[in-house]
C-alpha cells in the first residue's frame, strides 16, 4: 500500500519566489548549457515540472509545493556541480521548503475579529 507524505506546512510566499528566482531568471538558458550533463539528468524532468506548476492557472500551492520538493531532492546533492548562481538559487529553494507557515494570528483566525 502506498502511503502520502505528509509534510509540514511552508511558508507559500518563500517557496513561490524561490521557483520564481529560477524558472523566471535570465540565465535559464545558460545554466542549460553551462550545467554537466550528470546534473541535466537529474535535474530536467523535476525542473520542467516546477515550471510547468508554477505557470499554472489557477495556481495550485500543494502541487507547486510538491515540485519544488521533487526538484530538491534531485539537486540537493549536486550543488557543487551547478553554476554558482544556479547552486545559490536552488539552495535557497531547500531553505524555502524547510521555512515553516506563519502561525494563524488567534485574534483573527476563523475570520473573528
Amino acid at each position: 500500500m502506498l502511503r502520502r507524505r505528509r509534510h509540514d506546512p511552508v511558508d507559500i510566499e518563500a517557496v513561490r519566489s524561490a521557483v520564481k528566482r529560477i524558472v523566471e531568471s535570465d540565465r535559464f538558458d545558460g545554466w542549460l548549457t553551462e550545467t554537466p550533463d550528470h546534473v541535466l539528468v537529474q535535474m530536467s524532468a523535476p525542473l520542467e515540472m516546477l515550471g510547468f506548476h508554477h505557470f499554472l492557472t489557477p495556481p495550485q500551492d500543494r502541487l507547486l509545493v510538491r515540485a519544488a520538493r521533487v526538484v530538491w531532492d534531485a539537486v540537493a546533492g549536486l550543488l557543487d556541480d551547478c553554476p554558482d548562481d544556479l547552486a545559490a538559487a536552488f539552495a535557497a529553494l531547500g531553505a524555502s521548503l524547510a521555512d515553516r507557515a506563519p502561525e494563524p494570528d488567534p485574534a483573527t483566525a476563523g475570520g473573528q475579529r
